[in-house]
Protein backbone atom coordinates (compact mmCIF):
# COMPACT_ATOMS: atom_id res chain seq x y z
CA UNK A 1 0.00 0.00 0.00
CA UNK A 2 3.00 2.31 0.36
CA UNK A 3 2.28 5.64 2.05
CA UNK A 4 -1.11 6.14 0.47
CA UNK A 5 -3.93 6.58 2.96
CA UNK A 6 -6.87 4.32 2.17
CA UNK A 7 -10.09 4.40 4.13
CA UNK A 8 -12.40 1.48 3.51
CA UNK A 9 -15.85 2.75 4.33
CA UNK A 10 -17.41 -0.69 3.86
CA UNK A 11 -18.56 -2.25 7.09
CA UNK A 12 -16.61 -5.50 7.48
CA UNK A 13 -17.70 -8.21 9.87
CA UNK A 14 -15.46 -10.55 11.86
CA UNK A 15 -15.77 -13.32 9.30
CA UNK A 16 -14.53 -10.92 6.59
CA UNK A 17 -11.64 -9.81 8.76
CA UNK A 18 -10.50 -13.23 9.95
CA UNK A 19 -11.02 -15.12 6.72
CA UNK A 20 -8.70 -15.73 3.76
CA UNK A 21 -5.63 -16.38 5.86
CA UNK A 22 -5.35 -12.85 7.29
CA UNK A 23 -3.18 -12.36 10.39
CA UNK A 24 -3.10 -9.52 12.90
CA UNK A 25 -0.27 -8.30 15.09
CA UNK A 26 -0.70 -6.02 18.09
CA UNK A 27 2.47 -3.86 18.15
CA UNK A 28 5.04 -4.91 20.73
CA UNK A 29 4.61 -1.69 22.74
CA UNK A 30 0.86 -1.25 22.29
CA UNK A 31 -1.07 -0.81 25.53
CA UNK A 32 -2.02 -3.98 27.39
CA UNK A 33 -5.46 -5.56 27.44
CA UNK A 34 -7.55 -3.46 29.82
CA UNK A 35 -11.24 -4.25 29.37
CA UNK A 36 -13.10 -5.16 32.52
CA UNK A 37 -16.42 -6.46 33.82
CA UNK A 38 -18.47 -3.49 32.63
CA UNK A 39 -17.25 -3.75 29.03
CA UNK A 40 -17.63 -7.57 28.97
CA UNK A 41 -21.18 -7.34 30.29
CA UNK A 42 -22.18 -4.64 27.79
CA UNK A 43 -20.71 -6.61 24.89
CA UNK A 44 -22.35 -9.87 25.96
CA UNK A 45 -25.74 -8.18 26.21
CA UNK A 46 -25.27 -6.78 22.70
CA UNK A 47 -24.27 -10.24 21.44
CA UNK A 48 -27.36 -11.85 22.96
CA UNK A 49 -29.57 -9.14 21.44
CA UNK A 50 -28.27 -9.52 17.88
CA UNK A 51 -28.39 -13.31 18.24
CA UNK A 52 -32.04 -13.27 19.22
CA UNK A 53 -33.12 -10.64 16.67
CA UNK A 54 -32.67 -11.68 13.05
CA UNK A 55 -32.42 -8.19 11.55
CA UNK A 56 -30.20 -6.62 14.22
CA UNK A 57 -26.51 -5.80 13.69
CA UNK A 58 -23.98 -4.37 16.13
CA UNK A 59 -21.60 -1.61 15.02
CA UNK A 60 -18.19 -1.86 16.71
CA UNK A 61 -16.69 1.45 15.52
CA UNK A 62 -13.39 2.05 13.76
CA UNK A 63 -10.64 -0.48 13.27
CA UNK A 64 -7.30 1.06 12.23
CA UNK A 65 -4.91 -1.38 10.53
CA UNK A 66 -1.47 -1.01 8.99
CA UNK A 67 -0.50 -3.60 6.36
CA UNK A 68 2.97 -4.93 7.17
CA UNK A 69 3.08 -7.52 4.36
CA UNK A 70 0.60 -9.43 2.25
CA UNK A 71 -2.40 -10.34 4.48
CA UNK A 72 -0.49 -9.42 7.67
CA UNK A 73 -1.78 -6.35 9.51
CA UNK A 74 -0.67 -4.37 12.54
CA UNK A 75 -3.60 -3.43 14.80
CA UNK A 76 -3.11 0.29 15.44
CA UNK A 77 -6.47 0.75 17.14
CA UNK A 78 -9.12 -1.82 18.00
CA UNK A 79 -7.07 -4.44 19.82
CA UNK A 80 -9.31 -4.40 22.93
CA UNK A 81 -12.32 -5.44 20.83
CA UNK A 82 -10.35 -7.87 18.68
CA UNK A 83 -8.85 -9.55 21.74
CA UNK A 84 -12.19 -9.76 23.54
CA UNK A 85 -13.90 -11.42 20.57
CA UNK A 86 -11.05 -13.93 20.40
CA UNK A 87 -11.56 -14.71 24.10
CA UNK A 88 -15.28 -15.22 23.46
CA UNK A 89 -14.45 -17.77 20.78
CA UNK A 90 -11.94 -19.49 23.08
CA UNK A 91 -14.60 -19.65 25.81
CA UNK A 92 -16.99 -21.24 23.30
CA UNK A 93 -14.32 -23.76 22.25
CA UNK A 94 -13.67 -24.65 25.89
CA UNK A 95 -17.38 -25.28 26.46
CA UNK A 96 -17.70 -27.34 23.24
CA UNK A 97 -14.84 -29.59 24.30
CA UNK A 98 -16.40 -29.98 27.71
CA UNK A 99 -19.61 -31.35 26.11
CA UNK A 100 -17.50 -33.53 23.78
CA UNK A 101 -18.28 -31.64 20.58
CA UNK A 102 -14.73 -31.73 19.21
CA UNK A 103 -15.81 -31.27 15.59
CA UNK A 104 -17.45 -27.91 16.20
CA UNK A 105 -14.64 -26.86 18.56
CA UNK A 106 -12.05 -27.52 15.85
CA UNK A 107 -14.15 -25.70 13.26
CA UNK A 108 -14.25 -22.55 15.44
CA UNK A 109 -10.53 -22.88 16.10
CA UNK A 110 -9.66 -23.04 12.39
CA UNK A 111 -12.09 -20.29 11.39
CA UNK A 112 -11.35 -17.66 14.03
CA UNK A 113 -8.26 -18.54 16.08
CA UNK A 114 -5.61 -20.27 13.97
CA UNK A 115 -4.45 -23.41 12.20
CA UNK A 116 -2.87 -26.41 13.88
CA UNK A 117 0.60 -27.57 12.86
CA UNK A 118 0.27 -31.37 13.02
CA UNK A 119 4.06 -31.86 12.99
CA UNK A 120 4.81 -29.71 16.03
CA UNK A 121 1.32 -29.88 17.56
CA UNK A 122 1.17 -26.10 17.86
CA UNK A 123 -1.33 -23.56 16.61
CA UNK A 124 -0.37 -20.69 14.32
CA UNK A 125 -2.58 -17.89 15.61
CA UNK A 126 -4.42 -15.38 13.47
CA UNK A 127 -3.92 -12.83 16.28
CA UNK A 128 -0.60 -12.08 18.00
CA UNK A 129 -0.85 -9.83 21.06
CA UNK A 130 1.74 -7.57 22.64
CA UNK A 131 4.63 -8.81 24.74
CA UNK A 132 2.66 -8.72 28.01
CA UNK A 133 -0.46 -10.48 26.70
CA UNK A 134 0.70 -12.94 24.07
CA UNK A 135 2.03 -15.66 26.40
CA UNK A 136 -1.28 -15.92 28.25
CA UNK A 137 -3.20 -15.84 24.96
CA UNK A 138 -1.11 -18.71 23.58
CA UNK A 139 -1.71 -20.72 26.75
CA UNK A 140 -5.45 -20.13 26.41
CA UNK A 141 -5.42 -21.13 22.72
CA UNK A 142 -3.51 -24.35 23.43
CA UNK A 143 -5.78 -25.21 26.35
CA UNK A 144 -2.88 -25.28 28.81
CA UNK A 145 -3.63 -24.67 32.50
CA UNK A 146 -3.17 -21.02 33.45
CA UNK A 147 -2.18 -19.91 36.96
CA UNK A 148 -4.56 -17.62 38.80
CA UNK A 149 -2.02 -16.25 41.24
CA UNK A 150 1.17 -14.24 40.87
CA UNK A 151 0.10 -12.77 37.54
CA UNK A 152 0.06 -9.13 36.48
CA UNK A 153 -3.10 -7.05 36.16
CA UNK A 154 -3.55 -7.43 32.40
CA UNK A 155 -3.15 -11.22 32.58
CA UNK A 156 -5.69 -11.35 35.38
CA UNK A 157 -8.14 -9.34 33.23
CA UNK A 158 -7.75 -11.73 30.29
CA UNK A 159 -8.15 -14.71 32.60
CA UNK A 160 -11.29 -13.22 34.16
CA UNK A 161 -12.69 -12.33 30.72
CA UNK A 162 -12.29 -15.93 29.54
CA UNK A 163 -14.02 -17.15 32.71
CA UNK A 164 -16.83 -14.60 32.31
CA UNK A 165 -17.70 -15.67 28.78
CA UNK A 166 -17.22 -19.38 29.55
CA UNK A 167 -19.73 -19.11 32.41
CA UNK A 168 -22.25 -17.54 30.04
CA UNK A 169 -21.82 -20.47 27.64
CA UNK A 170 -22.58 -22.81 30.55
CA UNK A 171 -26.17 -21.52 30.74
CA UNK A 172 -28.92 -23.93 29.78
CA UNK A 173 -29.66 -22.32 26.39
CA UNK A 174 -26.17 -23.34 25.26
CA UNK A 175 -26.35 -26.96 26.34
CA UNK A 176 -25.96 -28.12 22.71
CA UNK A 177 -22.98 -27.48 20.46
CA UNK A 178 -25.09 -26.29 17.55
CA UNK A 179 -26.52 -23.48 19.71
CA UNK A 180 -23.05 -22.33 20.74
CA UNK A 181 -21.92 -22.39 17.10
CA UNK A 182 -25.03 -20.52 16.03
CA UNK A 183 -24.27 -17.69 18.45
CA UNK A 184 -20.62 -17.43 17.33
CA UNK A 185 -21.77 -17.49 13.71
CA UNK A 186 -24.16 -14.62 14.35
CA UNK A 187 -21.47 -12.67 16.19
CA UNK A 188 -19.05 -13.14 13.29
CA UNK A 189 -21.63 -12.12 10.71
CA UNK A 190 -23.45 -9.31 12.48
CA UNK A 191 -20.72 -7.37 14.31
CA UNK A 192 -19.49 -4.70 11.93
CA UNK A 193 -16.33 -2.54 11.83
CA UNK A 194 -15.49 0.46 9.67
CA UNK A 195 -11.97 -0.53 8.68
CA UNK A 196 -9.24 1.99 7.93
CA UNK A 197 -6.05 0.78 6.26
CA UNK A 198 -2.99 3.01 6.54
CA UNK A 199 0.51 2.84 5.08
CA UNK A 200 2.70 4.04 7.94
CA UNK A 201 2.68 5.48 11.48
CA UNK A 202 2.39 9.05 10.24
CA UNK A 203 -0.81 8.26 8.35
CA UNK A 204 -2.05 6.46 11.45
CA UNK A 205 -1.55 9.65 13.44
CA UNK A 206 -3.45 11.65 10.83
CA UNK A 207 -6.31 9.16 11.04
CA UNK A 208 -6.33 9.40 14.83
CA UNK A 209 -6.50 13.19 14.74
CA UNK A 210 -9.31 13.10 12.14
CA UNK A 211 -11.34 10.64 14.18
CA UNK A 212 -10.69 12.55 17.42
CA UNK A 213 -12.07 15.66 15.73
CA UNK A 214 -15.24 13.67 15.07
CA UNK A 215 -15.55 12.70 18.73
CA UNK A 216 -13.97 9.25 18.47
CA UNK A 217 -11.41 9.05 21.26
CA UNK A 218 -8.35 7.20 20.00
CA UNK A 219 -4.94 6.84 21.60
CA UNK A 220 -2.70 9.09 19.50
CA UNK A 221 -0.23 9.34 22.40
CA UNK A 222 0.07 5.55 22.31
CA UNK A 223 1.19 5.81 18.70
CA UNK A 224 4.04 8.08 19.78
CA UNK A 225 4.90 5.67 22.57
CA UNK A 226 5.12 2.83 20.06
CA UNK A 227 7.38 4.90 17.83
CA UNK A 228 9.71 5.96 20.65
CA UNK A 229 9.99 2.47 22.11
CA UNK A 230 10.54 0.92 18.71
CA UNK A 231 13.28 3.46 18.02
CA UNK A 232 14.96 2.63 21.32
CA UNK A 233 14.60 -1.11 20.65
CA UNK A 234 15.51 -0.82 16.98
CA UNK A 235 17.06 -4.30 16.83
CA UNK A 236 14.03 -5.89 18.57
CA UNK A 237 16.30 -7.71 21.03
CA UNK A 238 15.99 -5.59 24.18
CA UNK A 239 15.43 -7.78 27.27
CA UNK A 240 11.96 -7.55 28.78
CA UNK A 241 13.29 -6.13 32.05
CA UNK A 242 14.53 -3.02 30.21
CA UNK A 243 11.30 -2.70 28.25
CA UNK A 244 9.43 -2.98 31.55
CA UNK A 245 11.42 0.00 32.86
CA UNK A 246 10.49 2.02 29.77
CA UNK A 247 6.86 1.07 30.29
CA UNK A 248 7.03 2.08 33.95
CA UNK A 249 8.56 5.41 32.96
CA UNK A 250 5.80 6.07 30.43
CA UNK A 251 3.04 5.08 32.84
CA UNK A 252 4.56 7.20 35.59
CA UNK A 253 4.35 10.24 33.34
CA UNK A 254 0.62 9.62 32.94
CA UNK A 255 0.19 9.29 36.70
CA UNK A 256 2.13 12.49 37.36
CA UNK A 257 -0.03 14.56 35.03
CA UNK A 258 -3.07 13.24 36.92
CA UNK A 259 -4.64 11.48 33.97
CA UNK A 260 -4.86 14.68 31.94
CA UNK A 261 -4.77 14.41 28.17
CA UNK A 262 -1.34 12.95 27.42
CA UNK A 263 -1.28 14.57 23.98
CA UNK A 264 -1.82 18.03 25.51
CA UNK A 265 1.28 17.49 27.64
CA UNK A 266 3.33 16.30 24.66
CA UNK A 267 2.19 19.35 22.70
CA UNK A 268 3.00 21.77 25.52
CA UNK A 269 6.46 20.31 26.13
CA UNK A 270 7.34 20.23 22.42
CA UNK A 271 6.10 23.77 21.73
CA UNK A 272 8.08 25.08 24.69
CA UNK A 273 11.26 24.32 22.71
CA UNK A 274 10.17 24.64 19.09
CA UNK A 275 8.19 26.81 16.74
CA UNK A 276 4.53 26.16 17.50
CA UNK A 277 2.96 23.16 15.81
CA UNK A 278 -0.68 22.18 15.84
CA UNK A 279 -1.71 18.86 17.29
CA UNK A 280 -2.22 17.29 13.85
CA UNK A 281 1.45 17.94 12.99
CA UNK A 282 2.95 17.03 16.35
CA UNK A 283 3.80 13.42 15.53
CA UNK A 284 5.35 14.40 12.21
CA UNK A 285 7.55 17.00 13.93
CA UNK A 286 8.68 14.62 16.66
CA UNK A 287 9.39 11.81 14.21
CA UNK A 288 11.44 14.16 12.02
CA UNK A 289 13.70 15.14 14.94
CA UNK A 290 13.80 11.98 17.07
CA UNK A 291 15.57 9.66 14.62
CA UNK A 292 17.67 7.29 16.74
CA UNK A 293 17.69 5.49 20.07
CA UNK A 294 19.88 8.10 21.81
CA UNK A 295 17.53 10.93 20.91
CA UNK A 296 14.49 8.84 21.80
CA UNK A 297 15.89 8.05 25.25
CA UNK A 298 16.79 11.69 25.82
CA UNK A 299 13.32 12.82 24.80
CA UNK A 300 11.62 10.22 27.00
CA UNK A 301 13.77 11.32 29.95
CA UNK A 302 12.80 14.95 29.30
CA UNK A 303 9.13 14.04 29.28
CA UNK A 304 9.62 12.18 32.55
CA UNK A 305 11.54 15.02 34.22
CA UNK A 306 9.21 17.81 33.15
CA UNK A 307 5.80 16.22 33.73
CA UNK A 308 5.65 17.60 37.29
CA UNK A 309 5.92 21.16 35.97
CA UNK A 310 3.12 20.59 33.46
CA UNK A 311 0.88 19.17 36.20
CA UNK A 312 1.58 22.20 38.38
CA UNK A 313 0.84 24.67 35.58
CA UNK A 314 -2.60 23.20 34.96
CA UNK A 315 -3.28 22.64 38.65
CA UNK A 316 -2.03 25.66 40.66
CA UNK A 317 -2.83 23.94 43.96
CA UNK A 318 0.08 21.54 43.41
CA UNK A 319 2.75 21.16 46.11
CA UNK A 320 5.33 21.85 43.37
CA UNK A 321 5.02 25.62 43.85
CA UNK A 322 5.65 25.54 47.61
CA UNK A 323 9.38 25.39 46.94
CA UNK A 324 9.18 28.86 45.39
CA UNK A 325 9.53 31.90 47.73
CA UNK A 326 6.73 33.58 45.77
CA UNK A 327 4.41 30.56 46.18
CA UNK A 328 1.24 32.53 47.02
CA UNK A 329 1.76 35.01 44.20
CA UNK A 330 2.43 32.27 41.65
CA UNK A 331 -0.59 30.27 42.77
CA UNK A 332 -2.91 33.27 42.53
CA UNK A 333 -1.70 34.27 39.06
CA UNK A 334 -2.03 30.72 37.73
CA UNK A 335 -5.51 30.46 39.21
CA UNK A 336 -6.39 33.65 37.35
CA UNK A 337 -5.32 32.08 34.02
CA UNK A 338 -7.27 28.93 34.80
CA UNK A 339 -10.38 30.81 35.92
CA UNK A 340 -10.52 32.93 32.77
CA UNK A 341 -9.69 29.99 30.48
CA UNK A 342 -6.47 31.49 29.16
CA UNK A 343 -4.44 28.63 27.71
CA UNK A 344 -2.32 30.42 25.08
CA UNK A 345 0.76 31.02 27.30
CA UNK A 346 1.18 27.51 28.75
CA UNK A 347 4.19 26.53 26.59
CA UNK A 348 5.83 29.89 27.26
CA UNK A 349 5.27 29.50 31.01
CA UNK A 350 6.68 25.97 30.77
CA UNK A 351 9.82 27.24 29.03
CA UNK A 352 10.15 30.25 31.35
CA UNK A 353 10.04 28.14 34.51
CA UNK A 354 12.66 25.71 33.19
CA UNK A 355 15.03 28.46 32.04
CA UNK A 356 14.36 31.32 34.50
CA UNK A 357 13.20 29.59 37.67
CA UNK A 358 14.24 32.40 40.05
CA UNK A 359 12.51 34.99 37.85
CA UNK A 360 9.53 32.88 36.92
CA UNK A 361 7.13 34.81 39.17
CA UNK A 362 8.00 38.04 37.32
CA UNK A 363 7.41 36.56 33.87
CA UNK A 364 4.17 34.97 35.07
CA UNK A 365 2.99 38.32 36.42
CA UNK A 366 3.75 40.04 33.10
CA UNK A 367 1.85 37.35 31.21
CA UNK A 368 -1.05 37.50 33.65
CA UNK A 369 -1.34 41.30 33.34
CA UNK A 370 -1.02 41.14 29.56
CA UNK A 371 -3.67 38.41 29.47
CA UNK A 372 -6.08 40.45 31.55
CA UNK A 373 -5.69 43.42 29.25
CA UNK A 374 -5.41 41.59 25.93
CA UNK A 375 -7.74 38.61 26.42
CA UNK A 376 -10.20 39.48 29.18
CA UNK A 377 -10.89 43.20 28.76
CA UNK A 378 -9.88 44.17 25.21
CA UNK A 379 -10.83 40.77 23.73
CA UNK A 380 -8.19 40.82 21.00
CA UNK A 381 -7.79 37.90 18.59
CA UNK A 382 -5.40 35.28 19.91
CA UNK A 383 -3.62 34.32 16.67
CA UNK A 384 -1.01 37.09 16.89
CA UNK A 385 -0.59 36.40 20.61
CA UNK A 386 0.05 32.69 20.04
CA UNK A 387 2.62 33.46 17.35
CA UNK A 388 4.47 35.85 19.67
CA UNK A 389 4.52 33.35 22.54
CA UNK A 390 5.87 30.69 20.18
CA UNK A 391 8.61 33.02 18.94
CA UNK A 392 9.63 33.82 22.51
CA UNK A 393 9.88 30.07 23.29
CA UNK A 394 12.30 29.65 20.39
CA UNK A 395 14.20 32.78 21.39
CA UNK A 396 14.61 31.42 24.93
CA UNK A 397 16.30 28.34 23.47
CA UNK A 398 18.62 30.70 21.59
CA UNK A 399 19.63 32.54 24.77
CA UNK A 400 17.02 35.31 25.02
CA UNK A 401 17.14 37.08 28.43
CA UNK A 402 14.34 38.09 30.77
CA UNK A 403 14.34 41.76 29.78
CA UNK A 404 14.09 40.77 26.13
CA UNK A 405 11.04 38.68 27.02
CA UNK A 406 9.47 41.72 28.66
CA UNK A 407 10.08 43.91 25.62
CA UNK A 408 8.57 41.30 23.32
CA UNK A 409 5.46 41.03 25.50
CA UNK A 410 5.06 44.79 25.41
CA UNK A 411 4.61 44.67 21.63
CA UNK A 412 1.10 43.26 22.24
CA UNK A 413 0.34 45.35 25.32
CA UNK A 414 -2.92 47.37 24.98
CA UNK A 415 -2.28 51.00 25.90
CA UNK A 416 -3.58 52.48 29.15
CA UNK A 417 -6.05 54.57 27.17
CA UNK A 418 -7.42 51.58 25.26
CA UNK A 419 -7.52 49.43 28.38
CA UNK A 420 -9.36 52.08 30.43
CA UNK A 421 -11.87 52.70 27.64
CA UNK A 422 -12.72 49.02 27.27
CA UNK A 423 -12.71 48.39 31.03
CA UNK A 424 -15.17 51.26 31.59
CA UNK A 425 -17.80 49.57 29.42
CA UNK A 426 -17.08 45.96 30.35
CA UNK A 427 -19.89 43.69 31.54
CA UNK A 428 -19.37 40.54 33.62
CA UNK A 429 -22.42 38.24 33.50
CA UNK A 430 -22.81 36.50 36.84
CA UNK A 431 -25.86 34.29 36.33
CA UNK A 432 -23.78 31.08 36.21
CA UNK A 433 -20.96 32.20 38.50
CA UNK A 434 -19.67 35.40 40.03
CA UNK A 435 -16.10 34.07 40.50
CA UNK A 436 -14.58 36.30 37.83
CA UNK A 437 -16.27 39.45 39.12
CA UNK A 438 -15.29 38.59 42.72
CA UNK A 439 -11.68 38.05 41.64
CA UNK A 440 -11.43 41.40 39.87
CA UNK A 441 -13.13 43.34 42.66
CA UNK A 442 -10.93 41.69 45.29
CA UNK A 443 -7.73 42.57 43.42
CA UNK A 444 -8.93 46.15 42.89
CA UNK A 445 -9.72 46.42 46.61
CA UNK A 446 -6.29 45.08 47.60
CA UNK A 447 -4.52 47.61 45.43
CA UNK A 448 -6.77 50.49 46.49
CA UNK A 449 -6.39 49.70 50.20
CA UNK A 450 -2.61 49.42 50.13
CA UNK A 451 -2.48 45.69 49.29
CA UNK A 452 -4.20 44.29 52.37
CA UNK A 453 -5.21 40.71 51.47
CA UNK A 454 -8.81 40.03 50.46
CA UNK A 455 -10.04 36.45 50.43
CA UNK A 456 -12.83 36.59 47.87
CA UNK A 457 -13.78 32.95 48.48
CA UNK A 458 -15.55 34.10 51.66
CA UNK A 459 -17.35 36.95 49.91
CA UNK A 460 -20.11 37.37 47.37
CA UNK A 461 -21.10 40.02 44.84
CA UNK A 462 -23.95 42.37 45.63
CA UNK A 463 -25.59 43.88 42.56
CA UNK A 464 -26.63 47.38 43.59
CA UNK A 465 -29.02 47.40 40.67
CA UNK A 466 -30.43 43.91 41.39
CA UNK A 467 -29.86 41.02 38.99
CA UNK A 468 -33.53 40.09 39.29
CA UNK A 469 -35.66 43.13 38.57
CA UNK A 470 -38.92 44.08 40.24
CA UNK A 471 -41.42 46.83 39.44
CA UNK A 472 -39.75 49.35 41.73
CA UNK A 473 -36.27 48.96 40.23
CA UNK A 474 -37.50 48.71 36.62
CA UNK A 475 -39.42 51.96 37.00
CA UNK A 476 -36.55 53.55 38.94
CA UNK A 477 -33.78 52.67 36.44
CA UNK A 478 -35.35 52.53 33.00
CA UNK A 479 -34.88 50.64 29.73
CA UNK A 480 -31.17 49.62 29.86
CA UNK A 481 -31.61 47.64 33.06
CA UNK A 482 -30.40 44.30 31.67
CA UNK A 483 -27.10 45.78 30.44
CA UNK A 484 -26.16 47.92 33.42
CA UNK A 485 -26.89 45.37 36.14
CA UNK A 486 -24.02 43.25 34.75
CA UNK A 487 -21.49 46.10 34.79
CA UNK A 488 -18.60 45.77 37.25
CA UNK A 489 -19.41 49.32 38.38
CA UNK A 490 -22.75 48.00 39.62
CA UNK A 491 -21.16 45.38 41.86
CA UNK A 492 -19.88 45.49 45.42
CA UNK A 493 -18.03 42.98 47.60
CA UNK A 494 -20.02 41.91 50.66
CA UNK A 495 -20.04 38.99 53.05
CA UNK A 496 -22.04 35.97 51.96
CA UNK A 497 -24.59 36.68 54.72
CA UNK A 498 -25.41 40.14 53.36
CA UNK A 499 -28.12 39.65 50.76
CA UNK A 500 -29.85 42.95 50.05
CA UNK A 501 -31.76 41.62 47.06
CA UNK A 502 -34.50 44.07 45.96
CA UNK A 503 -33.95 46.73 48.64
CA UNK A 504 -34.14 50.28 47.25
CA UNK A 505 -30.94 52.22 46.69
CA UNK A 506 -31.58 54.46 49.69
CA UNK A 507 -31.36 51.40 51.96
CA UNK A 508 -28.53 49.65 50.13
CA UNK A 509 -26.24 52.69 49.98
CA UNK A 510 -25.34 52.96 53.69
CA UNK A 511 -24.99 49.18 54.09
CA UNK A 512 -22.57 48.87 51.16
CA UNK A 513 -20.61 52.04 51.98
CA UNK A 514 -20.17 50.97 55.60
CA UNK A 515 -18.43 47.69 54.70
CA UNK A 516 -14.66 47.64 55.25
CA UNK A 517 -13.92 47.71 51.53
CA UNK A 518 -12.90 51.06 50.06
CA UNK A 519 -14.12 50.33 46.54
CA UNK A 520 -17.62 49.93 48.02
CA UNK A 521 -17.82 53.60 48.97
CA UNK A 522 -20.84 54.88 47.02
CA UNK A 523 -21.86 57.64 49.46
CA UNK A 524 -21.25 60.34 46.88
CA UNK A 525 -24.05 59.06 44.61
CA UNK A 526 -27.51 60.45 45.30
CA UNK A 527 -29.14 58.24 42.66
CA UNK A 528 -28.13 54.90 41.15
CA UNK A 529 -28.61 55.43 37.44
CA UNK A 530 -26.57 54.98 34.25
CA UNK A 531 -24.47 58.02 35.02
CA UNK A 532 -23.61 56.71 38.50
CA UNK A 533 -22.66 53.22 37.26
CA UNK A 534 -20.54 54.65 34.44
CA UNK A 535 -18.82 56.99 36.88
CA UNK A 536 -18.05 54.26 39.40
CA UNK A 537 -16.78 51.89 36.71
CA UNK A 538 -14.56 54.64 35.36
CA UNK A 539 -13.09 55.05 38.85
CA UNK A 540 -12.46 51.27 39.00
CA UNK A 541 -10.84 51.49 35.56
CA UNK A 542 -8.42 54.12 36.89
CA UNK A 543 -7.33 51.67 39.57
CA UNK A 544 -7.16 48.81 37.04
CA UNK A 545 -4.78 50.76 34.78
CA UNK A 546 -2.31 51.09 37.66
CA UNK A 547 -2.81 47.55 38.97
CA UNK A 548 -2.61 45.45 35.81
CA UNK A 549 0.41 46.71 33.97
CA UNK A 550 3.80 45.41 32.90
CA UNK A 551 6.46 47.35 34.75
Amino acid sequence: MGNKLKINTDDLNLRDLLGNGKKYLVPKFQRDYSWGQEQWQDLWEDIEFIHENVDEYHYMGYLVLQEKEDSVFSVIDGQQRFTTFSLIVLAAIKRLKEINDEERANLLLRTFIGTEDLTYLTIENKLTLNRNNDYYYNQAVSGQPIPKRSVNKTTRLMHDALDFFYENFCHEQFSQGEKINALIGNVARKTLFTTIFIGDELNAYKVFETLNARGVRLSSADLLKNYLFSTIDISQDMPDKFIDKLDEQWEKIGVNIFGKNYTDYLLTEWNSRHKKVRQNLLFKSIKKEITNDTLARKYLNQLSSHCYLYAALINPEEEFWKDFPEYKEIKRDLLFLKMFGISQPISLLFSSCLNFESEFHRILKWIKNLSLRYNVICREHTGEQENLYSKICVDIQDGCGIQEIKQKLLTLYPSDERFKSDFTEKTFPTKQSNKKARYLLARLEEYNSNNSAVDESKLTVEHILPEESDNHWCEYFGKNYAVFNQRLGNMALVSSQDNMAQEPFSEKKPKISNTKYQINDIDSYSDWDEVAINSRQSDLADIAVLLWKIQ
